[in-house]
């Protein structure tokens, strides 16, 4: 695992309240930011992710819902090799001061896993 980072992490309500932007500020000026947007009809979670450095021409979504205690998205990814597989995001031990974040890329039926991030998110602040 990388070291701890020092950021700054805003989320504000957009879209009419129907949806979530959230923004994070680090230390060595990198940026990234998503929209975060559920929708009650097909009860499931649709999440545009951008950063920097470097260009998005393509914003990548993960798709996904509940399940049991967690939220689990997915975004289909190749391996660098080229490998099928997906891009799992899963959000848990989710509380009112905070939840953990995950990242991992998964083959198809999920008997492959290689973690590649895990974030403690704690509320420090409501602005």
């Amino acid at each position: 695992w990388a070291d701890t980072t020092d950021l700054v992490w805003k989320w504000k309500y957009i879209m009419n309240g129907t949806a979530v932007q959230d923004e994070t500020f680090n230390s060595d000026s990198s940026y990234a930011g998503s929209i975060r947007q559920y929708i009650p009809d097909s009860a499931r979670w649709y999440v545009h992710y951008y950063s920097n450095p470097g260009q998005t021409p393509k914003i990548p979504t993960w798709e996904g819902n509940r399940i049991g205690d967690e939220i689990i998205l997915y975004n289909d990814q190749k391996a660098p090799n080229g490998m099928d597989g997906k891009f799992k995001i899963t959000f848990s031990n989710i509380r009112e001061d905070g939840f953990d974040w995950r990242g991992e890329w998964v083959t198809p039926d999920e008997s492959f896993i290689y973690p590649t991030w895990h974030i403690m998110c704690k509320k420090r602040a409501v602005l």
